[in-house]
């Protein structure tokens, strides 16, 4: 499958979607993309990336590793196993994002935004399938 859109125009369209700056959509998506690249399904991952040119870059760059976690991270990480370590980085990347202006209820506009522009020039809701393959992040990434 050759890229039919690109990560920059993701941004965009949900940035004005969800009411938020190109840059606080990018940090928010690019973060949400770090946090699948390294807990999300390879098969669901491997479409996004085929689907959207930048998706991939964009998901192992700087800008997306893994933030740093705190008290209850920390335990959330420990005590959950896998899924444990998925939403406790949710829970750091939430964090971090607030230093960015973008709080809970805005990236649950983002997402579900990012993820319509994905299914709408694909057909097929890419971003959501990942986001579902990670156990008990969807309800902190705006699927749920």
């Amino acid at each position: 499958m050759s890229p039919t859109l690109t990560f920059d125009a993701v941004i965009a369209a949900a940035a004005a979607d969800a009411g938020l700056t190109g840059a606080q959509a990018r940090a928010a998506l690019t973060g949400a993309l770090g946090l699948l690249d390294r807990h999300a399904g390879r098969d669901a991952l491997a479409a996004l990336y085929a689907a959207v040119e930048g998706a991939e870059t964009a998901a192992r760059s700087k800008a997306a590793e893994r933030p740093r976690r705190g008290l209850f991270g920390g335990i959330m990480a420990s005590a959950g196993g896998v899924s444990g370590a998925a939403v406790a980085e949710a829970m750091g990347l939430l964090d971090r994002l607030k230093d960015e202006g973008v709080d809970k209820a805005a990236l649950k506009q983002l997402l579900p935004a990012a993820r319509d522009r994905v299914c709408a020039a694909t057909g097929r809701d890419l971003l959501g399938e990942a986001v579902r393959s990670v156990p008990g992040v969807g309800p902190m990434l705006g699927d749920g």
